[in-house]
């Protein structure tokens, strides 16, 4: 499927931020539900927050989140974290832990955010939040054009998300067409650029603010970069080992 958040409902969560919900998951009581095709991880959503305004600060018992900085400045405080926020920072906050965003500008602050539960009777991983930016990964090359780097992986304390990481793709390169097996998640959002999506036999033009989940999972894919400029895209997945 795809989508631009443009497209979704709007909330607001954490107090102040203004959010567009993507993406779902499943309901088997609301089978047609837009967005709802997430089989592992609770949502994905696009937010921000206004110039010179902080969120509430919040405590999730049984909540793990990720946040992603895709543009603006500012601040993060929690469990015994304090420190700049600004483009390209992923950050990894545990259950449990109250914490709070301030927007330190005069523009919004934009993110994306990534939810998943804890599985009952398990405690967390992580004890504390995690700030990274991408670009102090190392760089890795996958499915012959992917420069990745990856920003979170299970390691560092999720569950049901494996990767979070980010994906360039050179002007005029086209990556290998794959496939992923059954119960498998797979979001691409648009961070800069324009690609074209082949997904099975949907081709999807992927602007920038524009999300493609790979549903079916056995219906190959591939992110092209048609144009004579780099694309950088967002993706979080829940592998499937095969």
């Amino acid at each position: 499927m795809r989508c631009h958040w443009n497209e979704c409902p709007s909330s607001v969560t954490h107090g102040n931020i203004i959010q567009r919900s993507i993406l779902t998951r499943q309901d088997p009581k609301n089978p047609g539900k837009r967005g709802a095709v997430l089989r592992h991880v609770d949502s994905f959503a696009h937010g921000y927050l206004e110039g010179r305004v902080p969120s509430v600060a919040e405590t999730h018992a049984r909540e793990q989140e990720v946040f992603y900085v895709a543009a603006g400045e500012g601040e993060f405080e929690g469990g015994g974290l304090k420190r700049n926020i600004g483009e390209g920072d992923g950050i990894l906050v545990p259950a449990s832990i109250p914490h709070v965003i301030r927007n330190r500008a005069d523009v919004p602050l934009e993110l994306l955010m990534v939810r998943e539960s804890l599985p009952d009777g398990v405690s967390p991983r992580a004890k504390a939040p995690l700030i990274r930016n991408y670009r102090e990964r190392p760089l890795t090359v996958g499915h012959l054009t992917h420069l990745v780097h990856h920003i979170f992986t299970d390691e560092d304390g999720l569950f049901s998300i494996n990767l979070v990481l980010t994906v360039r793709i050179e002007a005029f390169q086209t990556p290998d067409r794959h496939r992923h097996p059954d119960g498998h998640d797979e979001v691409w959002y648009m961070l800069r650029g324009t690609g074209v999506h082949l997904l099975g036999s949907d081709v999807y033009i992927q602007s920038e603010g524009v999300t493609v989940a790979c549903y079916p999972e056995s219906a190959e894919h591939s992110l092209i970069n048609h144009t004579d400029q780099p694309l950088v895209a967002f993706l979080f997945a829940h592998l499937v080992r095969r």
